[in-house]
């Protein structure tokens, strides 16, 4: 498809959903999409000793860095990060034993499943629908899908509820990188902020594997809850706007990773130990214990 065809294409699709966000409310339109993210994410560059004269790049587990799981959040037009986030992890049969079942973390802003390649089939995204969009949204939504045909309209209609008048729209193909707002500019936050945790765990030689279920879990409900803080609702603002959705450009916004990484202080505020973390909520410094291991799961917000 040449590049003047998409360009028109996303400009049409744009120019229509604008119109309709009118009637809607920007805290009735979504954008929902999925990214899938390593069992380990790491910064492309490498930490070490100066004057070193071999130096090689590390990680906990090398098959790690090639296998797979799909992470899937739900923004509003008013900057909201809905909750749960769908976390898709590959599993060699398509689902969780007994066992592994019995011992899943499942915090309550994070919905499990699993599949044999970590990625969503039509039946996951029909589970999302009845179990994540539906509850978490209002009576009236118009909600914005990329062209993946597992959330084509059909399959939406099929899962709708009867009390619920729920729009879908289908971002047309090849323009999803311009006009999709996850895409746009929350999926490359959410990946940094990862990538940066993970590198520390590495830096300080923490004693976690970032690769095993529980922990990944854990991250991602960890990295949800912070991008859900008020500081960063102009963030997500910015997305839809930067995609063309909105007039108005927000406020400026903190940088999550610039925030929690690069403005922590020397020593946590809980115990003595060096700080790697400060809370986009609580702006407290804390150190690997008592922001991983304690999980620092806050709701308490301080401008």
């Amino acid at each position: 498809m040449e590049q003047d065809v998409i360009v028109r294409k996303a400009k049409e699709f744009v120019d229509s959903i604008k119109n309709e966000m009118v009637s809607y409310g920007y805290d009735n339109v979504y954008n929902s999409d999925q990214s899938g993210f390593n069992l380990e994410l790491h910064a492309g560059r490498t930490l070490f000793l100066a004057g070193a004269k071999h130096v090689e790049s590390i990680v906990q587990s090398k098959i790690s860095t090639t296998h797979s799981y799909t992470v899937q959040p739900l923004i509003s037009a008013s900057g909201k990060l809905v909750s749960p986030l769908l976390v898709v992890l590959r599993e060699p049969s398509g689902e969780f034993g007994p066992r592994v079942e019995q011992n899943l973390f499942r915090p309550e802003n994070v919905y499990i499943m699993a599949s044999k390649s970590g990625k969503l089939t039509t039946e996951h995204f029909k589970t999302w629908m009845t179990e994540v969009f539906i509850p978490n949204t209002g009576q009236k939504s118009l909600l914005l899908l990329d062209s993946w045909s597992g959330q084509c309209p059909a399959v939406i209609q099929a899962v709708y509820i009867n009390d619920k008048d729920i729009t879908a729209r289908t971002i047309p193909a090849g323009t999803t990188g311009m006009i999709q707002p996850l895409d746009v500019f929350g999926f490359r936050v959410w990946k940094n902020f990862v990538r940066k945790f993970s590198d520390a765990v590495l830096l300080y030689n923490y004693d976690i594997n970032l690769h095993e279920r529980n922990n990944l879990i854990k991250l991602q409900s960890l990295v949800h809850n912070q991008l859900s803080s008020p500081r960063y609702t102009n963030l997500f603002k910015y997305s839809w706007f930067k995609s063309g959705y909105i007039e108005e450009r927000p406020p400026e916004f903190e940088n999550p990773v610039e925030y929690s990484f690069n403005t922590v202080a020397s020593k946590c505020d809980l115990c003595n130990q060096v700080a790697v973390f400060k809370c986009g909520w609580c702006k407290k410094n804390l150190c690997f214990k008592h922001f991983f291991d304690e999980y620092h799961y806050c709701n308490t917000y301080n401008p």
